[in-house]
């Protein structure tokens, strides 16, 4: 959404079995006043979906979310992160349900930049310039909850007629269209809004994001298939502060195949315990947040890269030494727990729950799985050149247990930058985990992805 839409004022009527509610709006904040000054509550009740319904004073519905039902005597105050508007005036059980959510520019033109509209070159001479248009569409069909769902990135080629100006012929529209095969509820809004978010914050590596203008559309049956028609928009509150990466430095949409899409999706709806999330916890707020290393970085990194490394399956060979001292060990802990003054059961879980890591310590666990793609990593190393070796992480990690156990003790130069080569390496195992191939892995480790 546009920053200049969210200082809109929208004033508007709900009407209820009590009686009427005026509501006034500014930036995602409603005021609700009742114009009953008997004091009688007026109870404002939400759908399934958790939002209630009005219409504003120029005959459009609105649809406002709220969570949960809301009573007003005099006046009451709801900051909300979103509200639905309709372009006309229509129905409200129209409005109630939809085909499909569209997304326009801002992150989707980032991670899908617009390629419909190419110079002709040959058939250009002297003051004609020819333009040729393309189909610029790349589709992904997924099954979600049994059912099909289209996720359809798109850029619009648009001509322009003016007097003033000539006429001209224009490429900088990119939408994601989300089309599903049959009428959903607003519920699934809010789960998709975020999904889009989640891939977007992926692919850009950044966690704020946000849309030019994000709406719902009716499918309309024409003679050769369908028209995506517009009948509401979706106002969303966006993020303090977004950044707009270049396309150079992040992973596009047109390098990701059908295979690793659907293994993000799945992990975005965190389908399996196989399919458990993707690292978006490591990405930076914006670029700003992007050069600094902190405390909560650093833990985020490490809880990252043990996710990773638990999904990937790597694990240290056994070794007879360490497996006898920790059954020693397990046996003095028994013992203990049988004598006259046992600690709690609390205690002694998590005792017997820190020996089971003795074997596997994520030192030694991420510098196995650093060896294992090592060659995915080169392209970043040289690009920063910056060399890492066993004691830099043995160093990091030590850093995450003593911000831990004994609080913040200050990050060297060195931790700093061991946390930046990390963030690479938990990203390339995340990629070989949705099936990317290592010679596309290396692209992206080739990229400013993490700067």
């Amino acid at each position: 959404m546009r920053p200049d839409q969210e200082n809109n004022i929208i004033t508007g009527i709900i009407e209820t079995e009590s009686g009427n509610i005026i509501f006034s709006a500014e930036n995602f904040k409603f005021t609700f006043m009742n114009p009953d000054f008997s004091n009688k509550c007026v109870a404002v009740k939400v759908d399934e979906s958790g939002y209630i319904y009005g219409r504003t004073f120029d005959e459009k519905v609105i649809a406002i979310y709220s969570r949960e039902n809301i009573e007003i005597n005099g006046t009451r105050i709801l900051n909300t992160w979103n509200y639905i508007v309709s372009k006309q005036y229509m129905p409200k059980q129209s409005m109630q349900s939809f085909d499909g959510i569209g997304f326009k520019n801002g992150a989707i033109k980032t991670i899908y930049p617009c390629n419909g509209l190419h110079k002709d070159i040959e058939k250009s001479s002297g003051n004609i310039l020819t333009y040729r248009i393309e189909k610029d569409c790349k589709e992904y069909r997924l099954i979600h909850k049994e059912k099909s769902v289209i996720w359809q990135f798109t850029s619009i080629v648009n001509q322009r007629m003016s007097l003033e100006e000539g006429d001209s012929v224009s490429n900088s529209d990119a939408i994601l269209n989300v089309i599903f095969d049959e009428e959903q509820k607003f519920s699934t809004f809010f789960n998709y809004y975020g999904y889009v978010c989640d891939l977007a914050s992926f692919l850009t590596f950044r966690h704020n994001v946000s849309f030019e203008k994000v709406y719902l559309f009716h499918d309309i049956k024409i003679s050769d298939g369908y028209y995506h028609e517009e009948f509401a928009e979706c106002y969303v509150k966006r993020p303090d502060r977004v950044s707009q990466r270049k396309v150079v430095n992040i992973i596009p949409i047109r390098c990701v195949n059908d295979n690793v899409f659907e293994n993000i999706f799945q992990n975005i709806i965190k389908v399996d315990e196989k399919h458990k999330g993707l690292p978006i916890s490591i990405a930076p707020q914006d670029d700003a947040d992007a050069r600094m290393v902190n405390v909560e970085k650093i833990r985020n990194i490490c809880s990252a890269l043990e996710m990773e490394l638990d999904l990937e399956g790597v694990r240290l060979s056994a070794n007879d030494e360490m497996k006898k001292l920790t059954n020693l060990v397990k046996e003095i802990v028994k013992e203990h727990r049988k004598g006259n003054s046992p600690l709690s059961d609390k205690m002694y879980d998590y005792i017997f729950s820190n020996i089971s890591y003795w074997s596997q310590p994520l030192a030694e666990r991420a510098w196995e799985a650093w060896s294992q793609h090592e060659d995915e990593m080169k392209p970043f190393l040289r690009r920063y050149g910056i060399s890492i070796e066993r004691d830099n992480i043995q160093t990091f990690v030590k850093a995450r247990n003593n911000i831990t156990h004994n609080g913040f003790m200050g990050i060297s130069d060195d931790v700093s930058t061991t946390a930046f080569v990390l963030m690479g390496l938990v990203y390339c195992c995340a990629l070989k985990r949705m099936g990317m191939e290592p010679i596309e892995i290396k692209n992206v480790m080739g990229r400013r992805l993490f700067e």
